[in-house]
């Protein structure tokens, strides 16, 4: 009769260990999606900003040779197309905030679209433009600014995520229903030094 009970006891600890395994696992990537939320939010902010600096003649097509040839139109059509690419990167990345690869494009996105900011800054605004470009820069930091505490609140959320998934004996309960590290946010939205 013991022979009998102990086995049936072993699988009760262990079914019972499982779900609550589980448990934790599905707060730790809600909690995940939770931060990715407002983060989303501020850099949507960040997008609709840039999109509304660019020129009228550049936020739709820009497909004419001709028109590319101008050196200024060319800075804003490059932060258009950043911007664009941007904007898919958020998409795919509010869709799956866990997905590894999704948050390493929209962290690359978001390089690419500064570095076309900061090139149609500098070729594209003239210095008597109204806004100036230090006005313009200085908004743009600030949009930056208020995504870090997001973004580290975001990060804090994934690496207690992936510090469960890769605990003994939850990492096995992981690796049977194929759930993967979170991608952590590592560069997104740091201003540049002075």
């Amino acid at each position: 009769m013991l022979r009998i009970l102990w086995p049936l006891i072993i699988c009760a600890i262990m079914l019972f260990w499982a779900v609550g395994a589980s448990r934790r696992l599905a707060r730790l990537r809600d909690a995940v999606r939770a931060a990715f939320a407002p983060l989303d939010e501020m850099l949507l902010r960040q997008l609709i900003w840039m999109q509304g600096n660019l020129p009228e003649e550049i936020r739709g097509e820009v497909s004419s040779p001709a028109v590319l040839g101008d050196g200024t139109t060319a800075a804003w059509a490059r932060l258009h197309a950043a911007s664009e690419q941007f904007g898919h990167a958020l998409a795919a990345a509010r869709a799956n905030p866990l997905d590894a690869a999704a948050t390493a494009a929209l962290v690359l996105a978001h390089e690419a679209m500064r570095g076309a900011w900061g090139s149609a800054l500098e070729q594209a605004v003239p210095p008597d433009a109204t806004p100036s470009p230090e006005r313009l820069q200085q908004h743009w930091l600030r949009l930056l600014h208020q995504a870090i505490p997001l973004r580290a609140a975001y990060n804090e959320a994934a690496a207690a995520y992936n510090r469960a998934i890769a605990q003994f004996p939850a990492k096995l309960l992981a690796l049977a229903t194929r759930l993967r590290p979170a991608g952590m946010l590592t560069r997104l939205a740091e201003t540049p030094k002075a």
